[in-house]
C-alpha cells in the first residue's frame, strides 16, 4: 500500500480540529443560549436604561470594587446559591403553625416541600433569592406565578447559626403568625433591597419584578454608570478631568456633595419614606425610582418626619388610612425607634442644619481612608472610617470639647459616661433582635421617658438608679427643670420599671441593655439574674431572645442552652431551671441589693413591688416595622 504523505495527514488534523472546534463552539453556543434565557419562576436582572451593572466599573476602579465586594450591600439580596444560602440547606427539616418543612437539594438548586398536618407533601417550591447575610438571612420561594415570590417562613440567625420562624426574629405581637404574605416581596422589599428595581405590577398577586442588580451596587450611590463609560472611553476627557476639575458630571461621587444630599444618597433606603401621591406610587412601581444621587429630595417620595410641618396632606392620609403606621416606627415626639431608618435621625439631629454633617461623616463605602483595617472587619463594623467608633467621631468638629470633656460630661475621662455615643447617640432603636445606636444626635432628658417611654441615657447605664435620680444630676449638671415625679420614678429604679412594666419596645431596649458590658459594671450584676431569668417568658419572641443573649454574658450562664422560639411551657422549664440554677450555684450570698432593684436579701424580687408593676404593664401591640 502506497505510504500516504505527511501532507495528507496534516490536512486531515486540520479538517478533524475545525470540526471538532465547531462542535464544541455549537455545544458553547447552546449552553449560552440556555443559560442566557432568564428564569421565570423569579425576579430577574435586566437591561434598564442607563445602568450598566458594577461588573462595567471593576477594570477602572479595582479597589473599590473590591472594597465594594466585600461589603454586605453586596450581598443584600442574592440569586439562591450553595455559596449564599445558610449552611446544610438539604438537610433542613422543621415545623411551624401547624406545617412541616423539608428542603431537598438537586444539583445546585434547592426546594422546599411543605405538609400541613395530617396532609401529604405539596409539589417543591424552588429557593430562588435569599435577603440579608450577616445578621438574618431570608428565604424567598417561587409560587407558580411568574416572577412572583412568597417567603420561607423561617430565618436564619447567622451569629447563632438557627432557623427560627421569621415572626419571632422581629418584634411583632405574639398572635401574629405570618409575617410577609404573598408579593411581599415584590410589593416592598425590593424597594430598598436591589438596585433599581421594578415591581412591575401585573395583576392580582402577580408580579414581573426586574432589578438593574441585586443587592445594593455601584450605581445605587452614583447613578446610571453608561454615559460615564461611554465618555472616559476618550482618555483626553480623561486626561482634562483630571486637570481641570474634581468631579466628573456624568457620575455622582456622594463624597463630594453636600450633606444633605450626600445622606439622601443613604436616606434613598435608610429612612422611612412615603409616596407624595398615587401616582407617584404607580410610577415608582412600573419604573422604579426617577431619584438619582446627587438630587436634593426623593422626587416621587418623601422623607417622613411626623411631627414636622411639611406634606401634612400625606401625613394625614397615612393616619386615616394606617393607624399604627407612626406607633410602629417612631417614638410619640418624633424620633425613630426602629433600625435601618437612619437618615431620618441624621436629618433629624441639630448637627445636620449645618450643611457638612451626613451618613459619611463617620461612615464610608470605601476602603478609602489612611489607617483603616482589613475589608472585612470593616464590613462587619458598619464601614465605619478608622476611629470613628470612638469620640474622634464627634470631636472632628467639637474640638474645643476635649480640652474641657470632664467639666461636661461630669464623669472621669476615662469613663463610659464620658464617651459622646453613650450619651448623645444612646440605644434606643432596635431591630434585627438587638439594640442599636439612635442616630439622632440628643442630649438626654427625663421627660423623653416620662412623656415618650423612652429611656433615657443616663439609665441605660445606670440601670439600677431611678429617673428621680437621673432628674436630679440633670437638674444640677445642665439646668434642667425637674419635672413632676411619681413615687415609683423617685424610688424604683428605671431598669426594673421598664423590663416589668414596660411594653414590648422597651422591655427589648432594656433585656439587651441588661447585657452591656458598661451597664453591668455601673449598675452591677448581681441583682439582674433574676431579672432576665423571669424576661425568659415574656411573650414576645424578640424579647426573649435578648434576655437570653444577655443572661449569656453573665458569670456562671454562658453556655445555658434555652430555645426561645419554643412553646410556652417549655419556656417555663427553662426560666425554673435557670432561676434553681441561679440560686444554687450562682448567686453570691453575700450580695447586697439596693433597694432601688425590688430585690430581697435572699436574691428574690420583693413580691409586693413585682405584683404591682407586672400588672401595670403596658400590654399595647407592639410591631417594629423594620
Amino acid at each position: 500500500m502506497r505510504k500516504l504523505s505527511r501532507s495528507w495527514w496534516q490536512g486531515l488534523f486540520v479538517i478533524v480540529a475545525v470540526a471538532a472546534a465547531s462542535v464544541l463552539t455549537l455545544i458553547s453556543l447552546r449552553d449560552f443560549q440556555r443559560e442566557s434565557v432568564p428564569p421565570e419562576n423569579r425576579p430577574i436582572q435586566s437591561h434598564i436604561a442607563g445602568y450598566v451593572s458594577s461588573n462595567a466599573c471593576r477594570a477602572c476602579h479595582p479597589g473599590n470594587y473590591a472594597s465594594w465586594h466585600a461589603s454586605f450591600h453586596r450581598t443584600m439580596t442574592q440569586v439562591a446559591t450553595p455559596e449564599s444560602l445558610p449552611p446544610d440547606m438539604d438537610k433542613l427539616e422543621l415545623a411551624f403553625n401547624g406545617r412541616e418543612y423539608k428542603a431537598e437539594r438537586r444539583g445546585d438548586k434547592f426546594f422546599v416541600r411543605t405538609r400541613p398536618e395530617n396532609g401529604s407533601y405539596a409539589e417543591p417550591q424552588q429557593v430562588v433569592l435569599v435577603t440579608g447575610s450577616h445578621n438574618l438571612q431570608i428565604l424567598w420561594l417561587d409560587t407558580g406565578e411568574g416572577r412572583t415570590l412568597q417567603q420561607f417562613p423561617f430565618g436564619y440567625i447567622v451569629a447563632d447559626k438557627m432557623w427560627a420562624p421569621v415572626t419571632e426574629t422581629f418584634l411583632i405581637p405574639p398572635n401574629v403568625k405570618e409575617y410577609y404574605s404573598t408579593g411581599a416581596w415584590n410589593g416592598a422589599c425590593m424597594d430598598c433591597h436591589v438596585t433599581q428595581g421594578q415591581s412591575r405590577f401585573v395583576a392580582g398577586n402577580k408580579w414581573d419584578s426586574q432589578v438593574a442588580e441585586f443587592g445594593i451596587a455601584c450605581e445605587a450611590c452614583h447613578s446610571e454608570g453608561r454615559e460615564h463609560i461611554e465618555g472616559n472611553r476618550n482618555p483626553f476627557r480623561r486626561f482634562k478631568i483630571h486637570l481641570t476639575t474634581k468631579s466628573d458630571p456624568t457620575v455622582t461621587n456622594p463624597a463630594s456633595l453636600k450633606g444633605p444630599e450626600s445622606g439622601l444618597a443613604c436616606g434613598q433606603c435608610h429612612s422611612v419614606w412615603a409616596f407624595n401621591g398615587m401616582a407617584d406610587k404607580i410610577d415608582f412601581n412600573r419604573y422604579g425610582a426617577v431619584f438619582r444621587p446627587g438630587a436634593g429630595d426623593l422626587s416621587q417620595r418623601f422623607v417622613v418626619q411626623p411631627n414636622a410641618p411639611d406634606h401634612t396632606e400625606q401625613k394625614d392620609f397615612i393616619r386615616r388610612t394606617e393607624p399604627d403606621f407612626f406607633q410602629n416606627r417612631f417614638w410619640g415626639d418624633g424620633m425613630i425607634r426602629v433600625t435601618g431608618r437612619e437618615f431620618n435621625a441624621v436629618q433629624a439631629s441639630p448637627c445636620f442644619r449645618g450643611g457638612e454633617f451626613s451618613c459619611i461623616s463617620c461612615h464610608e463605602m470605601h476602603l478609602d481612608s489612611p489607617g483603616q483595617t482589613d475589608a472585612k472587619t470593616w464590613a462587619r463594623t458598619a464601614q465605619l472610617k478608622p476611629k470613628m467608633d470612638s469620640d474622634s467621631a464627634c470631636l472632628q468638629c467639637h474640638k474645643d470639647m476635649t480640652a474641657r470633656l470632664v467639666a461636661h460630661t461630669h464623669h472621669s475621662a476615662e469613663s463610659s459616661g464620658s464617651r459622646c455615643y453613650n450619651c448623645h447617640m444612646p440605644r434606643t432603636t432596635f431591630g434585627l433582635l438587638h439594640a442599636m445606636r439612635s442616630h439622632q444626635v440628643s442630649s438626654p432628658t427625663v421627660h423623653e421617658s416620662i412623656a415618650y417611654g423612652r429611656p433615657n441615657a443616663c439609665n441605660l447605664c445606670h440601670l439600677d438608679q431611678t429617673v428621680g435620680w437621673a432628674a436630679q444630676h440633670l437638674h444640677a449638671w445642665y439646668n434642667q427643670p425637674v419635672p413632676e415625679l411619681s413615687e415609683d420614678d423617685q424610688a424604683i429604679a428605671a431598669g426594673v420599671q421598664w423590663i416589668l412594666k414596660g411594653d414590648a419596645g422597651q422591655r427589648a431596649l432594656i433585656a439587651w441593655g441588661m447585657g452591656w458590658e458598661s451597664a453591668q459594671k455601673i449598675a452591677g450584676r448581681d441583682w439582674l439574674y433574676p431579672y432576665l431569668i423571669y424576661t425568659l417568658t415574656d411573650s414576645y419572641a424578640a424579647v426573649r431572645f435578648d434576655a437570653w443573649k444577655s443572661l449569656r454574658t453573665l458569670p456562671g450562664f454562658s453556655d445555658f442552652s434555652f430555645t426561645y422560639t419554643a412553646p410556652d411551657a417549655a419556656l417555663g422549664e427553662a426560666a425554673t431551671r435557670a432561676y434553681e440554677k441561679w440560686l444554687g450555684e450562682v448567686r453570691n450570698v453575700n450580695a447586697r441589693y439596693r433597694p432601688e432593684t425590688a430585690i430581697d436579701s435572699d436574691g428574690r424580687f420583693r413580691k409586693d413591688v413585682f405584683q404591682r408593676l407586672r400588672s401595670a404593664r403596658d400590654e399595647k401591640p407592639i410591631f417594629l416595622a423594620e
